[in-house]
């Protein structure tokens, strides 16, 4: 998450790092999610990997009292589906390796988080940057919107 803030801004540092961060999800590269779908593995299966991962490493976050890397890992999470996405055409999805968070990962993620948030001071930043500044009670906020939207 440290290589997610201090890559905002910069484009190419932003596609080497969602490229990374979907590879900790068990992205292999373009090619081999092809060969797993060409092999008759679902496609929705290989393409949600990463995102089925990334709701688990919040859930253990949370577990584990981790409170703040779960909180970013929702600021990512909610910060790609929001925004990012938008921006990306299907070749750029499909060779970062992300496209859209499921909705039951991006519920997962919020959920978790919303549990680790309540247990921090609402003031405290969790996200500094120069792209911007989030608190507690901003991602609290957000992460229950998410939540309540499904």
């Amino acid at each position: 998450m440290d290589a997610w803030d201090a890559s905002l801004g910069n484009s190419d540092r932003t596609w080497d790092c969602l490229e990374a961060i979907a590879r900790r999800g068990g992205f292999k590269g373009s090619r081999a999610s092809l060969m797993e779908i060409s092999a008759g593995k679902d496609a929705r299966d290989v393409t949600n990997r990463p995102w089925r991962w990334w709701a688990e490493a919040c859930r253990t976050a949370t577990q584990l009292g981790q409170d703040v890397l779960a909180g970013r890992i929702f600021l990512f999470t909610h910060l790609f589906a929001t925004q990012i996405i938008n921006g990306m055409r299907a070749v750029d999805q499909m060779e970062t390796g992300l496209g859209a968070p499921p909705p039951d990962s991006y519920l997962a993620i919020a959920k978790n988080a919303q549990l680790s948030l309540s247990r921090l001071e609402p003031g405290m930043l969790i996200h500094n940057t120069a792209t911007g500044k989030v608190d507690v009670a901003a991602a609290a906020g957000m992460a229950a919107s998410v939540s309540a939207a499904s």
